[in-house]
């Protein structure tokens, strides 16, 4: 059984997803889009290497911030480690927040074909900014899954619309999605209020432990992709250290807009899994201990 403890940020799903691993004696994968990355370790609230619990996870630290990493690859990565993990352990759990990670990982998920293909359009007198903004006008859903610099992209979904009036989200949307694995889902969602508390208190936590620092070395040692450079608390930090904003502005964007995809992963959760839910990580716990003694 795989058991997906899944929510918002800032919910306490790590710390409930060691608790049932020792309780199931079974090993993690990640699922945060940006814990993936090699010293990004702060701002995405990382388990420390020094944890016993570290090498216990997997996915963890598989890419460099230099490096692109997409929906796609996550699929791929995740369900050769599930493969192989299932051969010595009876059950797994799987804990993080990006949804669309876990549900192409989990089900039948296919991919649009994304070979080069010939445009109907001559899009080369746009700006990047100016497609996207024509994509956002034609499918806002498929937009805001591709980073307004990712021309190639933005290209093949216009090119899509063109050629056979179909919207990429539609096609992806209209997929039947059966699951792959027997897999359980536990939604970590506390009282809003709470949440936004939580989620406020961390940021100034990350800012206390060196966030700060730890972007100026990602600047300094790597040359960020454009996947990294998206990680809520990455961006306005480097917008900082550009002198963009001020600290302090920078702060106070990092908690809005971590509070707006706190809303959205709920909204995300909700609708996109059958999950049994939890308002608080140690009502998760009980049930799952009394799950397991059945």
């Amino acid at each position: 059984m795989i058991y997906v403890i899944c929510g918002p940020t800032g919910s306490g799903k790590t710390d409930v997803a060691l608790k049932v691993a020792d309780l199931l004696e079974a090993p993690i994968v990640n699922a945060d889009a940006f814990q993936i990355y090699k010293d990004m370790n702060i701002g995405t609230n990382k388990l420390s290497v020094d944890s016993p619990y570290y090498k216990r996870h997997y996915l963890l630290d598989i890419k460099t911030p230099e490096e692109t990493y997409s929906v796609r690859d996550y699929q791929i990565d995740f369900r050769r480690v599930v493969d192989e993990l299932s051969k010595s352990y009876k059950d797994i759990v799987v804990c993080g927040g990006t949804g669309l990670y876990i549900k192409a990982a989990i089900y039948d998920y296919q991919f649009l074909d994304e070979e080069e293909s010939e445009s109907q359009e001559n899009y080369d007198g746009y700006t990047n900014e100016e497609l996207y903004e024509k994509l956002i006008s034609l499918d806002k859903e498929a937009a805001q899954n591709i980073h307004v610099n990712n021309r190639k992209r933005i290209i093949r979904a216009l090119d899509l619309i063109s050629r056979n009036g179909v919207k990429k989200s539609d096609v992806i949307n209209s997929q039947e999605h059966l699951p792959l694995y027997d897999a359980k889902f536990l939604f970590l969602n506390p009282d809003r209020d709470k949440l936004y508390e939580a989620i406020n208190a961390r940021v100034d936590s990350m800012i206390a432990s060196g966030l700060v620092e730890e972007v100026k070395m990602l600047k300094e040692k790597y040359n960020l992709s454009l996947t990294s450079k998206q990680a809520i608390g990455y961006k306005e930090i480097l917008d900082y250290l550009d002198n963009k904003t001020s600290l302090l502005e920078a702060i106070e964007l990092i908690k809005k807009r971590t509070r707006n995809y706190a809303k959205r992963q709920v909204t995300f959760f909700k609708n996109q899994f059958k999950t049994e839910l939890f308002s608080a990580k140690e009502a998760l716990f009980d049930w799952a201990k009394e799950y397991v003694g059945r």
